[in-house]
């Protein structure tokens, strides 16, 4: 059975969109996903089950500078069934890479934000040039689940191994002079805002979160690299299609491979260790093939892309076999967040790894990682 979620339990998904009231700013318990998969070696995985909190990370074969090289490859980008596999098939075998050369060089790096970033100020203002209609219509959001699949070539690229730590974000606010994360609401004052440029204390090599999308979109710009786009974040996560993964590891479900949460309220859960974040890389045995840590679980993970519900929104290139340089643009109301977050229970649904949130609104569940 194919589950289409429909927008009152997308919005569930969220949790409380206008604030942060609620424990994590995402209610899991309406979250989705589910499923399975056979056994082998993981390329920078370590052997030895060690997950134990607190242990060093160590970096993978492929890791050069904080970074993983991902090959170019095919996948299939849009809504999942509830078992996490994508809703209809892919494409019989495994297509060719696509023909010639491309404007978008995934390898390139570089801090080009594009359409990204608030919009701007002085005499230029959001309601400049809006025309109102004498018949306005009700506009709904299903959160991008009811496109119909996209078979998507994504060239080379590099993402970093780990979600973005603090320690990192520390440096970025130190140079630039940007707002810290910094949330005014009472439950942000229980060890989530930051003093000044100084992070929670014994937090440094978490995951950087109390971050918004923009604040996301400054740091990849300022660090030379930019945010992953979603058919980039789904094609180093989880594979091409004829790897057909619902997980990052082979095989199915197993909590002892991510930092997550569970259906029961209040949602936490420390049986993997840490009722909050953890530090990044702390289950090795979750890395996924292409050596990132941390994928599923700790942190949701902002997108370059804007989550819709029309293809027509979406930059790319027809091919014969599929789609190149795929990207869904802005504005719009949501953005793609991928991956779930120490608040979130993969299990029931992992499927609800795909996910949408308000650009501006700074969660302490969403973090992020770069490309470039």
């Amino acid at each position: 059975m194919r589950w289409l979620w429909t927008a009152a339990l997308s919005l569930a998904c969220n949790g409380n969109e206008s604030s942060e009231a609620d424990p994590n700013g995402a209610n899991n318990a309406n979250d989705p996903h589910a499923n399975e998969g056979p056994t082998e070696p993981l390329i920078g995985v370590v052997e030895e089950a060690v997950s134990r909190p607190g242990t060093p990370r160590r970096p993978g074969p492929t890791e050069v500078d904080g970074m993983v090289p991902i090959d170019g490859g095919w996948t299939l980008l849009g809504p999942k069934t509830e078992h996490g596999g994508p809703q209809g098939g892919g494409p019989m075998g495994q297509p060719g890479p696509p023909p010639g050369p491309s404007a978008a060089d995934h390898q390139a790096g570089g801090s080009e934000r594009g359409g990204q970033g608030p919009p701007p100020v002085g005499d230029v203002t959001p309601l400049t040039g809006l025309q109102v209609s004498n018949d306005p219509q009700t506009w709904e959001s299903f959160g991008g689940m009811l496109l119909e699949p996209r078979v998507v070539w994504v060239r080379p690229f590099q993402i970093d191994a780990t979600e973005v730590t603090r320690t990192q974000y520390q440096a970025f606010l130190e140079d630039t002079g940007y707002r810290p994360p910094y949330v005014d609401e009472a439950w942000a004052n229980d060890g989530w805002n930051w003093d000044q440029t100084v992070p929670p204390e014994g937090t440094a090599d978490h995951p950087v979160v109390l971050t918004n999308w923009y604040d996301a979109v400054e740091y990849c710009a300022w660090a030379g690299k930019r945010l992953p786009t979603e058919a980039e974040w789904q094609r180093a996560v989880l594979g091409t299609i004829k790897q057909d993964r619902t997980f990052p590891w082979e095989g199915g479900y197993d909590p002892s491979r991510l930092n997550h949460g569970k259906m029961a309220e209040p949602n936490f859960d420390d049986s993997d260790g840490w009722f909050y974040t953890s530090p990044v890389g702390q289950y090795p045995l979750g890395r996924s093939e292409s050596g990132m840590d941390d994928a599923f679980g700790n942190a949701w993970e902002f997108t370059a892309d804007w989550r819709k519900d029309d293809w027509d929104d979406a930059i790319g290139t027809q091919i014969t076999d599929g789609w190149v340089d795929v990207q869904m643009t802005g504005p719009g109301i949501y953005v793609a967040v991928r991956g779930g977050a120490y608040f979130f229970d993969i299990a029931p649904n992992p499927a609800g790894e795909r996910n949408h949130f308000l650009p501006e609104l700074r969660r302490k569940t969403s973090g992020f990682r770069c490309a470039k």
